[in-house]
């Protein structure tokens, strides 16, 4: 039950146009990116961090939830929401690699240069590898999807007259 409603939801998405696809995308690798953020902190400082509501966490704050201002325009730059996600391959992914390398970069030497002492320079690190595991790879599984699901619309039983056994396989 789930699942088909699972499917129905990403075969709606999948008829959508162009635009909103890649605001999707944008809205989808803003919220990641914040997720990531929070979890760099959590893994490294051991257990989970929210900022809190006093006056020197404020700056906190704000580093983590404005971390998509810097992301996002990055990704744009590299072209992340120009390609189809259907086609995805192996240049594709490094363009993911090099763009959240990029952002990671800007993004600690920021943090950096505030100099605040609640944030650990280790979780620029930290933030770096899960950006890289979370942003690209909910791009593999999409394409795994939508390459799947058009497979198994593409495929047809043939036979080739005159083959013998290797036409039947």
């Amino acid at each position: 039950m789930v699942l088909k409603l699972i499917n129905k939801l990403l075969r709606k998405l999948i008829e959508l146009n162009r635009i909103i696809k890649q605001l999707i995308m944008v809205f989808f690798d803003s919220i990641l990116v914040v997720f990531v953020l929070l979890s760099a902190f959590s893994l490294r400082l051991g257990y989970w961090y929210w900022p809190k509501e006093e006056m020197y966490y404020v700056i906190e704050f704000w580093i983590i939830f404005a971390a998509p201002v810097i992301a996002i325009p990055v990704f744009i730059s590299f072209g992340l929401y120009r390609s189809i996600i259907r086609y995805i391959g192996f240049k594709s992914i490094w363009t993911v690699v090099q763009a959240v390398t990029l952002y990671a970069v800007i993004w600690g030497l920021i943090t950096y240069m505030i100099k605040l002492p609640g944030i650990p320079r280790s979780s620029i690190v930290i933030n770096w590898m899960l950006a890289l595991i979370f942003i690209g790879g909910w791009r593999i599984l999409a394409r795994w999807y939508l390459v799947g699901d058009i497979e198994k619309k593409k495929k047809k039983k043939v036979i080739i007259y005159g083959a013998g056994s290797a036409g039947r396989q």
